[in-house]
């Protein structure tokens, strides 16, 4: 690091920011002498790829920010303008945002952009959930999308999340291409900040009381037996998570037909600094869900559901005979969607063979969407992580004549049917609150309908989480590892029959070992089949410091197994990949909060 360097980089900065707050954070590191923190921010930037943009928000180009923002749709514009010509003049972009600190402005500061290439924006005038602008992509027709959102990441966290003209995020080449066109387009000058220029701009329209109309007559297609959904001895609790999700999942509800949900007043309304969750994720369980759990004792409710911060998400859990609560992970209430889907289907086109019919999930989340199409006669595929690769390949099998009935990941996230490109959460949870009004009327429950999956399916067990590290050397070390001098042939006393590694393109389930998924050289991610049937993926996350591991045990209906005896054996080789490949202390792993 050169101090020159430094230097010269924090003059530059000061000559282009008018953020207050930003110059004032880059003025008191120069005044303190902080090097390593002024070359971490300022000699580094963030890399732009098919998720887009998220990092802590700050100064310096290594952080979200609105130079990098300005810096970030100037590139995005000039890309729109050289890959589609004229055409993006006339489709133009969408652009939301969430509940987040600066999200608002941010997607102003993108807005100003596009439009000063003569690009017009649908910009939403007030804060919306990342599957409104998804779902307007479609329903304008526009050249891209952008959603201004971190998720569920802490507060101190922001994103930028684009889409493509087809309605779902983007892939490969375009983040290649977009990230080329960010380093052409760095200038920034007094008119970049001008978002005065917006109001009575001809170019800027609001979507707003568009998309909020639509969206719902849209919702109505998924809704089966309306006179029964309002009726029943079932109330349910619903938490937003301090995110957008309160009036639109209220919208849903009513739309639906179902009885207006218990709410959370903690949690009800918009909060940036998600003041009462360490972790504004509902896929954390238990720790994200006292408040919910507290406010459905109370109102006498068995379930819950809860959106994470920019309802794309849901999460779910049901109070059992004993008292307790059941909080069910990603890929059991992925097994339920399948199910509901598959039924709603058939109900609803009497006669119809499956043979059309498609799902997908990613990788590493359950196969049970397999078990279920070896049985019923669907297409089944799944793809890498990310609802990008499983959108664009749902459009695809559409294209070819299918009906795609639904997709997801085991991070609580599922797109049901084709409107929204994305995971939606605002339809999930009227879609699963439906079907549990319904199991109620009958005298039963989710957790017993989930269980009558299973025997009907053969039992799926998984053993899902991660450990937190700040260091993206120790992750490179630790896969090195595990490739150096050849992959393990066993793990503790588990053998290994089979090795995926979609880092360096290697699959030895196939004669020439290649992989039939994409290889994405700009992760860690390998998948060990072993020899009593279980799969465990092993794989670096895209937007967190995090390493995860998956990992999930079968058995079929011909031959059950006592689900205790498959848990012993699951937690036991996962111990002994946490033990023998993963190796926390020598690593400096996080151990998952509690």
């Amino acid at each position: 690091m050169s101090k020159d360097a430094v230097d010269a980089a924090v003059s530059r900065w000061l000559s282009i920011d008018r953020n207050a707050s930003t110059r004032a954070e880059l003025e008191g590191l120069a005044k303190s002498g902080d090097y390593d923190a002024l070359s971490s921010v300022l000699l580094n930037r963030m890399a732009f790829g098919t998720a887009g943009l998220r990092a802590r928000m700050g100064a310096g180009y290594s952080c979200m920010n609105d130079v990098t923002i300005i810096q970030t749709s100037q590139g995005f514009a000039q890309y729109l303008l050289t890959v589609q010509g004229d055409v993006v003049k006339e489709r133009g972009v969408v652009i939301g945002f969430d509940a987040r600190h600066n999200s608002e402005r941010f997607a102003q500061l993108a807005a100003v952009a596009m439009i000063r290439q003569g690009i017009p924006v649908h910009l939403f005038s007030s804060i919306t959930p990342t599957p409104f602008v998804a779902f307007a992509c479609l329903h304008y027709k526009t050249s891209a999308g952008i959603m201004v959102t971190a998720s569920h990441n802490p507060k101190d966290d922001n994103g930028y999340k684009v889409y493509w003209s087809n309605g779902a995020q983007i892939i490969s080449p375009h983040d290649v291409g977009i990230a080329a066109k960010i380093l052409e387009n760095l200038e920034i000058d007094e008119a970049a900040w001008d978002t005065d220029m917006l109001k009575g701009n001809s170019l800027c329209s609001d979507p707003y009381n568009e998309i909020w109309e639509n969206y719902y007559r849209a919702l109505e297609v998924n809704i089966m037996d309306k006179n029964r959904n309002g009726t029943g001895p079932l109330t349910i609790t619903y938490t937003p998570m301090h995110g957008v999700g309160q009036k639109f999942m209220k919208r849903s509800f009513e739309v639906f037909g179902l009885r207006e949900f218990v709410s959370v007043p903690q949690q009800a309304e918009p909060d940036p600094n998600f003041s009462t969750v360490a972790y504004p994720n509902p896929e954390e369980g238990k720790s994200a869900l006292d408040l919910a759990m507290a406010a459905a004792d109370t109102a006498g409710s068995r379930l819950i559901i809860a959106n994470d911060p920019d309802a794309d998400r849901l999460a779910a859990a049901e109070k059992q005979e004993d008292g307790s609560w059941r909080v069910f992970n990603g890929n059991e209430l992925g097994a339920m969607f399948g199910a509901i889907a598959l039924a709603n289907y058939q109900a609803g086109n009497p006669g119809t063979t499956t043979e059309k019919i498609y799902m997908n999930c990613s990788t590493v989340s359950s196969k049970f969407l397999r078990s279920m199409a070896q049985k019923e006669g669907f297409l089944y595929e799944e793809c890498l992580t990310g609802f990008k690769w499983m959108a664009n390949m749902a459009l695809k099998k559409q294209a070819d004549g299918y009906t795609c009935l639904l997709g997801f990941e085991e991070s609580i996230g599922y797109m049901y049917g084709m409107n929204v490109l994305d995971k939606d959460g605002i339809s999930a949870g009227p879609i699963l609150s439906a079907k549990a009004c319904q199991l109620y009327q009958e005298g039963t429950t989710l957790s017993a309908f989930l269980e009558s999956q299973y025997v009907k399916y053969g039992r799926h067990i998984t053993n899902n989480s991660y450990f937190l590290c700040y260091d993206p050397a120790k992750f490179d070390q630790m896969f090195g590892e595990i490739r150096d001098g050849g992959y393990p042939e066993a793990v503790g006393r588990f053998k290994i029959t089979a090795i995926r590694d979609l880092t360096i393109g290697y699959d030895n389930n196939y004669e020439d070992l290649k992989p039939r998924l994409p290889v994405c050289p700009d992760s860690h991610m390998i998948t060990f089949t072993f020899e009593n049937g279980c799969l465990v993926t092993l794989r670096t996350s895209g937007t967190e410091p995090k390493i995860k591991y998956y990992s999930e045990i079968v058995r079929t209906p011909e031959n059950p197994v006592p689900e205790k005896e498959m848990r012993a054996e699951l937690d036991e080789l996962v111990g002994a990949i946490i033990e023998n490949l993963l190796q926390p202390a020598k690593f400096d792993l996080k151990p998952r909060p509690s």
